[in-house]
């Protein structure tokens, strides 16, 4: 087994309870066009984690898109690093939780990295 995660990338479905409650956008960075925007606090961009593995994404306070989430740690030969993974989908996102500050994807190959900060839990 141990060969196998270390020729290709192995994943763990992994529980992260410091995910949990509401986190607003306060940076997104990247992209093609190479954006680098910050927001001020109070902008109503939010993500919402619950307990549930249940989301909400509002944008301006209004509701955008609501599911399911999961997270895997990914353990490629390199360093590990957690993924998420919304409402079924194969393909996920990279995810990085330090504290009350929180990154979802990446600004690699034109991605889009949005830095969001806990407002609530």
């Amino acid at each position: 087994m141990m060969v196998v995660c270390g020729l290709a990338a192995c994943k763990k479905t992994v529980v992260t309870p410091g995910l949990f409650g509401k986190w607003e956008l306060r940076n997104e960075v990247g992209g093609i066009a190479g954006i680098d925007s910050n927001y001020k606090a109070g902008n109503g961009t939010v993500m919402q984690f619950n307990s549930d593995s249940t989301y909400q994404h509002y944008i301006k306070g209004k509701l955008y898109n609501q599911g399911t989430f999961h997270i895997e740690t990914v353990y490629p030969p390199s360093s590990p690093y957690d993924e998420i993974f919304y409402n079924g989908n194969t393909s996920g996102q990279y995810l990085k939780l330090s504290g009350t500050q929180l990154v979802i994807g990446e600004d690699y190959d034109d991605g889009i990295a949005a830095t969001y900060q806990k407002i609530a839990n």
